[in-house]
C-alpha cells in the first residue's frame, strides 16, 4: 500500500494518469465534430475535427485568429489512437523515472511542461513561416516533452546503454544525437508536411538546450542567497564549535562521494541533494583551488587544507554532470 502511495506520488505517473483520462474522454466524445473551413491556394477548403482535438489540439490559425493559446500548453495531452499514446507513454515512464528521482518532482514537472510548451511554440512559429495548410492542421501529442526528457536523460546519464528497438544497444548520449539528427533530415526532406510533427520533437530537443544552458545542472546560485547563508553561518560561530561542523561536513561528503562513485548518480537523495547545496552556499568561494588532477581524498595534507570542502565538492558535480 504504501509502495503505491510513493508511485502515485511521482508525477511521471500522474502525468500518464491524466494523459490516458483524457485518451479515454477523447473516445467518447470523438463523434461531436466542429466544421471548420480555410483558404489554401485561393480555394476555400472545408474540413472537421473531433471538438476536443479542434478546441485543445494545436492549429496554428485558430492561435493567431482565435486567441485560442491555451493550445499550446493542452495539445500534448491529445492523443490519435492507442499506439500514439503508447509509445509516448511508455517513453515517459522509462526516461521520466529516473530523470524525476535525480531532480525532484517540482524541477521534472517544471522540466516537461517547458519542454512540452516549447515544442508548441516551435509548431506555431515553423507552421506559420512555412504557411500552406500546416497552419490550419491540428497537432496533438505529447512527444515534444518526451523528446524534451530523452535529451534530458542524455545528459545526466550519458553512458547508459538503451536497447534500440530492444535489440541494438547503444548509449544514451548517441541516441540523443541520432534521433536529432533523424528528425532534422524528416523534417528538411518533408518540407514541414506529414503526419509526424517533426517540428514538434526539434522543439522539445531545442527548448531542453535552452533549459540546460540557462540553469545549472543543480539549480541556480543567488548571490543574496549566499550572502546570507554566510552571514548566518558567521552568527552560528559564536554557539557552534565551527571545526566539529566543519568535520561532519567532510565525512559527509566522502560518503557521498563513494556512494556516487560505487553506486551511481541515480541513487542520491533529494535530502543529500539539498544538503550539498546548504554546504556549497556556506563555503566561501576558492578560485585558488588545486589542479583536481592533484586532489586525493586519503591525502593527510589534503584533509587539512582549508578549502578541502570546496574540493569535494568540485570533485562529486564531476560526477553528478
Amino acid at each position: 500500500m504504501n509502495g503505491r502511495g510513493v508511485i502515485y506520488k511521482q508525477w511521471v505517473m500522474r502525468i500518464i494518469i491524466i494523459n490516458v483520462i483524457i485518451f479515454f474522454i477523447q473516445g467518447l466524445t470523438s463523434y461531436y465534430l466542429v466544421q471548420y473551413s480555410y483558404t489554401f491556394n485561393n480555394e476555400v477548403v472545408r474540413s472537421g475535427a473531433p471538438a476536443m482535438t479542434f478546441y485543445f489540439g494545436l492549429t496554428p490559425s485558430l492561435v493567431l485568429t482565435k486567441g485560442f493559446v491555451w493550445q499550446f500548453f493542452t495539445y500534448m495531452f491529445l492523443h490519435g489512437g492507442f499506439f500514439h499514446i503508447f509509445l509516448n507513454m511508455y517513453a515517459l515512464l522509462i526516461f521520466g523515472m529516473p530523470i524525476e528521482q535525480f531532480w525532484g518532482s517540482k524541477k521534472f514537472l517544471f522540466y516537461y511542461l517547458f519542454t512540452g510548451t516549447g515544442a508548441g511554440i516551435t509548431i506555431f512559429i515553423l507552421n506559420m513561416i512555412i504557411g500552406g495548410g500546416a497552419s490550419h492542421v491540428p497537432t496533438i501529442g505529447a512527444s515534444g516533452a518526451v523528446f524534451g526528457l530523452l535529451l534530458a536523460f542524455g545528459i545526466l546519464y550519458p553512458n547508459v546503454q538503451i536497447l534500440l528497438f530492444f535489440i541494438i544497444p547503444i548509449k544514451a548520449k548517441y541516441l540523443v544525437i541520432m534521433y536529432g539528427a533523424i528528425e532534422l533530415y524528416s523534417l528538411i526532406s518533408t518540407g514541414g508536411q506529414g503526419n509526424i510533427s517533426h517540428v514538434g520533437h526539434l522543439g522539445g530537443l531545442f527548448f531542453g538546450l535552452v533549459f540546460f544552458l540557462f540553469t545549472r545542472k543543480r539549480g541556480v546560485s543567488f548571490k543574496s542567497k549566499l550572502a546570507s547563508a554566510r552571514f548566518h553561518k558567521e552568527m552560528k560561530t559564536a554557539v557552534m564549535p565551527q571545526k566539529a561542523t566543519e568535520k561532519n561536513n567532510i565525512e559527509f561528503l566522502k560518503n557521498l562521494l563513494e556512494k556516487i562513485k560505487t553506486s551511481g548518480p541515480h541513487t542520491v537523495s533529494d535530502d543529500e541533494i539539498q544538503r550539498l547545496k546548504y554546504i556549497e552556499i556556506m563555503t566561501d568561494d576558492s578560485d585558488d583551488l588545486c589542479d583536481d588532477r592533484d586532489f586525493q581524498r586519503d591525502d593527510e595534507y589534503c584533509m587539512s587544507c582549508n578549502n578541502v570542502e570546496a574540493c569535494f565538492i568540485r570533485e562529486i558535480k564531476k560526477h553528478l554532470s
